[in-house]
């Protein structure tokens, strides 16, 4: 059944390392059952030859195997990072007791044990030892017997490690900071490295994703995706729809200004707002109250837009997912598209929310946006109060999403 993995290499190439790499066969196991499962067959030229028969066949295949090198990459991060933690635990873990030691000592004295005398004397006579016999052997001009030579290197190599031990038992408490600083700082470049890698290999995964939407057709562009530019097009609607100021009792997120509630203003300025005082509360409501577009929209761009990687969606899927995410959440917001797309709907924007997405007819997307939008806002009990409001706003905003989608607004 292994015949089957050359075949999944050449749909998804990005497998290739991850086999390499996988020692105990797990991956390319996954991989053959896989193969076998979507084709029906052990055989890698029959199997083959109903992909090539059945370009939708293929695009499933290419999808799964895509996600099982999406995972396996994920481990692998996820090995590593233990890995290094492992080390700076390690390190963090002599550095302690180095210190327990000195402390221990310290303690020893304040008691007047004797005991405490250990450490100065055995510390004195290494010093000593050392400076000892390096002196004579700088000022000694005669050649030593090779045996002798041999226990001189040595005995100076043994007191040279102890006198290492000395210098940092005594000195070594600020050189021992500065090296878990350096530690930290290892592991942060080498984490952040980790994230560069897994990001780009994420990104070959959205390509293979949104390529086996349509196998049979390679040369077709793709959905135009908004990036950031479209952002202020979006914004614009989204501050239109929420207005100015307002706070209703029936508001579940009480007072608002430019659609940003008090807690997301609280959060905003690295407050918890549940413990705050009153006082405190009062001057967040004023700063709500005189909050400008122009921080509004930097929140909304670091808390919506950004997190629910709006830039990377079609043009009008971007403005649903981002109105529907201010309204209701982003997560709420992502969970409705990832139903609407048909994938696992976990409230995280990833890999493969975003293939299904781009894959998917924009149009009847916004359409299915909308009707599952209207359909959430049915289920809340203050429906009665704002569901006419909601249900008009559902509509302009999928009226201009589907505007975006057409060329003349690209």
């Amino acid at each position: 059944m292994l015949s089957l993995v050359p075949l999944a290499l050449s749909i998804v190439p990005e497998l290739i390392k991850m086999i390499a790499g996988d020692k105990a066969g797990d991956v390319a196991t996954t991989v053959a059952n896989v193969v076998q499962e979507v084709t029906g067959t052990p055989d890698a030229i029959e199997a083959q030859r109903k992909l090539a028969a059945d370009p939708a066949l293929a695009g499933q295949l290419r999808i799964r195997l895509a996600e099982i090198a999406l995972e396996t990459q994920k481990a692998m991060d996820s090995a590593a990072e233990q890995k290094r933690q492992a080390e700076l635990a390690a390190q963090q873990k002599a550095l302690e007791n180095t210190q327990g030691a000195r402390n221990t000592m310290v303690d020893l004295v304040k008691s007047g044990s004797s005991v405490a005398w250990g450490a100065p004397v055995v510390s004195v006579i290494v010093t000593v030892g050392f400076f000892g016999i390096l002196l004579v052997l700088i000022m000694t001009d005669k050649a030593f017997p090779a045996e002798l030579t041999s226990i001189i290197n040595i005995t100076v190599g043994a007191l040279a490690a102890a006198f290492a031990t000395v210098v940092n038992f005594w000195l070594g408490s600020s050189q021992g900071s500065r090296d878990k600083d350096s530690t930290a700082r290892d592991l942060q470049t080498a984490t952040l490295n980790l994230q560069a890698t897994h990001a780009a290999a994420t990104e070959r995964m959205v390509q293979t994703l949104a390529s086996a939407a349509n196998p049979a057709a390679p040369a077709a562009k793709p959905a135009a995706s908004s990036g950031d530019a479209n952002f202020e097009r979006c914004l614009a609607i989204v501050v239109d729809k929420e207005g100015g100021f307002s706070d209703h009792p029936r508001d579940r997120g009480g007072p608002t200004n430019l659609g940003i509630t008090l807690r997301t203003l609280a959060s905003w300025q690295g407050l918890n707002f549940e413990e705050i005082t009153e006082e405190a509360k009062a001057k967040l409501l004023a700063d709500l109250k005189a909050l400008t577009r122009r921080e509004a929209a930097e929140i909304y761009r670091a808390n919506y837009w950004l997190p629910m990687r709006c830039g990377d969606l079609p043009r009008g899927v971007d403005l649903m997912l981002f109105d529907f995410g201010v309204n209701a959440g982003p997560r709420t917001s992502v969970k409705l598209m990832q139903r609407a797309v048909g994938v696992t709907a976990d409230g995280s924007l990833g890999p493969l929310t975003l293939a299904a997405a781009t894959a998917t007819d924009a149009g009847k997307l916004i359409d299915a946006l909308a009707e599952a939008r209207l359909a959430y806002y049915r289920s809340l009990d203050n429906f009665d109060v704002f569901g006419a409001g909601w249900s008009k706003r559902t509509a302009d905003v999928a009226a201009l999403a589907h505007s975006m989608t057409t060329p003349e607004t690209t």
